[in-house]
């Protein structure tokens, strides 16, 4: 099974790289495409999806025989719709089992029609390469991303697991060609991590089922593709990165975690993600002076420049600023900055129920049951996100105790 955001888009590297040898995209494109690439995929990973997608669309239409350059151009539209769904900093970075059953919102219809036509387009392109050589790397690593694009879709999007597991397996094939082929070549590495983290991190009894069923999976052998590609890989490097990012927060290895989220986020600094996930990082490693710091100057920087789509707003930053004084030893300043969420223009009823809940288990937790009992009434009318709202009544029923935290 997949999850959201495990396959978002590709991200090229800053520094100069050898020409064509080691790249996937074999039909030579010009100079002045691959610089449009570059610049697409800084704005990318900069949350500034306008600018990007109008990149991708021009090389597109430049190199009409890269089948490559549609699969990154559908994977980008795929990161906006994951974006705008609030996927990328709720689950790709959680650290907590609280709230691993995310809610998926509608994705916009316009966006989502434009993703499965460039998907379509790119993978009609790769297959017919292939029909004319069966080997032709444009064609087998287009076809595997496209393949792993529509997998994160179904199951990350529309909640089709099944679906989506069985066009996982169809990139998984198409990758684990290319790789034979072409060993030198390690953005696969990427395709291959992906399945083979996740499968190998199912409980064994689903293990059990998808080992009769000829799936398989390893955890490590997993993370030794990903190491690969992020340490080697020529346009995934960077993403390769971010979702071993993923893997060391899962497996509790938050130095490792914190190291490579402080390097994206100097590479990245226009993306407020990185920096709240620093953040929270931070927290769980106890630098609270730290976390505060970059919870406050991340509320200045979003309410001075808010992002379109809002993928991260000033709530968000409180809620984490709130965690982190309550984590610090400050109960009371941390009810104060939670009960600002509130008053934020436009902010995220998800946020802010999150937030009255968190209000909930401090006021618990200091013996104002009342109090609390109010919180938690407020996330209940709120009804903004299922898993809260299903928390928020326990806790109504019974007092929120410290030992329960995830």
């Amino acid at each position: 099974m997949l999850v959201a955001g495990l396959w978002p888009a590709a991200a090229a590297q800053e520094e100069a790289r050898p020409q064509a040898q080691l790249r996937p995209v074999t039909t030579a494109i010009s100079a002045a495409s691959e610089q449009k690439l570059r610049a697409a995929f800084e704005h990318i990973y900069s949350l500034e999806f306008e600018p990007a997608l109008e990149l991708f669309a021009e090389v597109a239409q430049a190199e009409p025989e890269s089948a490559t350059v549609r699969a990154f151009w559908a994977s980008a539209l795929l990161y906006e719709i994951l974006a705008r769904q609030g996927s990328l900093q709720s689950q790709l970075f959680v650290t907590t089992n609280e709230f691993l059953k995310h809610q998926r919102l509608p994705s916009d219809p316009a966006l989502d029609q434009r993703f499965r036509a460039v998907s379509r387009d790119a993978l009609a392109l790769a297959l017919r390469r292939l029909q004319q050589e069966r080997n032709d790397t444009d064609g087998l690593f287009a076809a595997g991303l496209i393949y792993g694009n529509q997998a994160n879709y179904s199951a990350g999007v529309e909640a089709k697991y099944f679906d989506g597991l069985r066009r996982g397996e169809k990139a998984y094939d198409y990758h684990k060609r290319l790789r034979k082929l072409r060993p030198e070549i390690h953005d696969p590495g990427v395709v291959l991590g992906v399945h083979d983290y996740v499968l190998g991190s199912l409980p064994p009894v689903h293990r059990f089922f998808l080992f009769f069923a000829g799936v398989r999976g390893s955890r490590e052998r997993g993370l030794a593709y990903l190491k690969e590609a992020a340490t080697q890989g020529e346009f995934l490097r960077t993403y390769a990165q971010v979702l071993l990012v993923v893997a060391y927060i899962r497996q509790q290895q938050l130095d490792n975690a914190r190291a490579l989220v402080e390097d994206l986020r100097a590479r990245y600094p226009r993306n407020p993600i990185f920096t709240l996930e620093l953040a929270k990082l931070y927290r769980h490693r106890q630098r609270t002076l730290e976390a505060e710091q970059l919870c406050r100057s991340l509320v200045a920087e979003l309410v001075a420049h808010p992002h379109n789509p809002r993928v991260v707003g000033p709530e968000d930053a409180l809620l984490e600023l709130g965690l982190v004084e309550d984590a610090a030893g400050d109960p009371e300043r941390a009810l104060e900055s939670l009960a600002q969420v509130e008053h934020i223009p436009e902010a995220s009823q998800r946020v802010w129920a999150r937030a009255l809940l968190e209000r909930g288990k401090i006021l618990d937790r200091l013996g104002r049951r009342e109090q609390a009992r109010g919180e938690y009434e407020k996330v209940i009318r709120l009804a903004a996100y299922p898993e809260v709202t299903r928390l928020a009544s326990a806790y109504l029923k019974r007092a929120f105790k410290p030992d329960e935290r995830n």
